[in-house]
């Protein structure tokens, strides 16, 4: 199993995304903030650090893992909402968040917001993860295509994000790792500017971890990206 991270600040000011990878490979989180310059750096910031804390607790079989991973985001909902309400410079900052974490053959993913989880299975990638947003929603109900989706004016929208209330509702998913060549998480600074058709291409390219990801963040940038760009691949070939 191998792994590989980079960020880049785009055309902002400041970098909203936080990110960890564990050392020995068992889980990975990626967090982009919202709510402003100091709000969405604190927000992200909050919830990489809570949760790589409580997921540093061992675990023996599969309903504990799933039940960490659960408290693990309750409690950084629940320390992000507080924070927000006892500092006014950080009312009303959150942040989406992607973890997924590796145990006895199997990935355990949870997903809030529009930072996203991929798999390369047999060479095609699948959205693991489902956008917490506006226009996801409208795409769920026919009302715009996917083509509309990409440009909309509201695709930044979302609805649900870590922190913004008292409590989140969410699920922890998993798949077999078997069934999977790769799993990337990123932020939307990735999935904004590339299409799925343009990060699979990059991903069945004979190129070693890191060089997969510095092409995937290298393309937005080229293509126009203006927002934090943070990408995490785990390589299981």
């Amino acid at each position: 199993m191998k792994s590989y991270i980079k960020t880049d600040i785009g055309h902002r000011e400041n970098n909203e995304d936080n990110y960890f990878l564990d050392k020995n490979n068992r889980y990975f989180i990626l967090a982009d903030g919202m709510g402003g310059h100091a709000a969405g750096e604190k927000a992200s910031e909050l919830a990489v650090s809570i949760v790589k804390e409580k997921l540093k607790n061992k675990v023996k079989n599969e309903d504990g893992l799933v039940r960490l991973m659960e408290d693990a985001v309750v409690e950084a909902n629940k320390i992000i909402y507080e924070e927000s309400l006892k500092n006014i410079k950080y009312r009303g900052m959150g942040t989406t968040l992607s973890l997924l974490y590796i145990f006895k053959g199997k990935f355990y993913f949870v997903n809030i917001g529009d930072s996203r989880i991929y798999a390369l299975i047999e060479g095609e990638l699948e959205q693991l993860s489902k956008d917490d947003s506006f226009v996801n929603y409208l795409l769920e109900i026919g009302d715009i295509t996917p083509e509309e989706a990409r440009v909309h004016n509201k695709r930044n929208v979302l609805t649900k994000a870590l922190g913004t209330n008292e409590t989140i509702e969410f699920d922890v998913h998993s798949l077999k790792c078997n069934e999977i060549d790769c799993a990337l998480l990123c932020s939307d600074g990735l999935s904004d500017i590339l299409t799925n058709e343009q990060i699979e291409l990059v991903l069945n390219e004979k190129y070693d971890s890191e060089t997969k990801v510095n092409t995937l963040v290298d393309q937005a940038l080229i293509l126009g990206g203006q927002d934090n760009i943070t990408v995490i691949l785990i390589d299981r070939r």
